[in-house]
């Protein structure tokens, strides 16, 4: 009987494993640049138990990618700025009017993402450096109600749920400057400040200074 049992558990998880795909649907170019390139590509996901239906990523590719690997949502050469769910969606094209909206080009090598976090790159795509606000200070910050299995009473980050909704971050006051200047305001529900944080870098990103409005 254990016997039968061990081979229809094996049969089960082999037809779900098989029946697991993603097929890639169309693109569209977000920014053609002389030395980057950012596209909007569009896939259809099957994920049993998970998942179905189209998604998209937006990828970079530049002389500086030529080596990163693929995988199921990423094109080999590219590397990947933001992905999400795009059920309902007819096009590609139809989503770049969305998204280009988060892109900042600030010269040949220099752009920013602006998402959940701020993404930014000064080698065309090579590098990125990215901020989060649920980094931020705990006592700045007014916890939304999070599931049981969420820290501190269990064991998993759930710090990103605190800016999710009507409670996600704006970024305002941008600005990336020679020698790795990077400055914003951020605003956000989440935040016990109405006025918001300032938040910035003088090298590159690799470091952030913060401090309340």
């Amino acid at each position: 009987m254990c016997e039968r049992v061990g081979r229809m558990a094996f049969a089960l998880a082999w037809l779900v494993a098989c029946s697991a795909s993603t097929r890639k649907l169309d693109e569209a170019v977000v920014y053609a640049g002389p030395q980057f390139e950012l596209k909007l590509v569009r896939y259809h996901q099957n994920l049993p138990f998970h998942y179905v239906g189209e998604v998209f990523s937006v990828q970079c590719g530049s002389a500086r990618t030529a080596g990163s690997p693929g995988h199921t949502t990423q094109e080999p050469g590219w590397v990947t700025l933001a992905a999400g769910g795009a059920i309902g969606s007819q096009s590609a094209a139809e989503l770049v009017e969305r998204e280009r909206s988060h892109l900042r080009v600030i010269d040949d090598q220099t752009l920013v993402w602006i998402g959940t976090g701020v993404q930014v790159s000064f080698d065309a795509c090579g590098r990125f450096e990215s901020w989060y606000p649920w980094s931020l200070p705990s006592e700045w910050i007014d916890p939304a109600e999070k599931p049981p299995y969420c820290a501190p009473t269990g064991s998993v980050d759930c710090r990103s749920q605190d800016f999710e909704g009507d409670r996600e971050a704006r970024f305002e006051e941008l600005f990336v400057g020679p020698e790795g200047r990077v400055s914003f305001i951020v605003r956000s529900k989440a935040l016990l400040s109405e006025r918001g944080a300032r938040v910035e870098s003088a090298d590159h990103g690799r470091t952030w200074h913060v401090e309340p409005l």
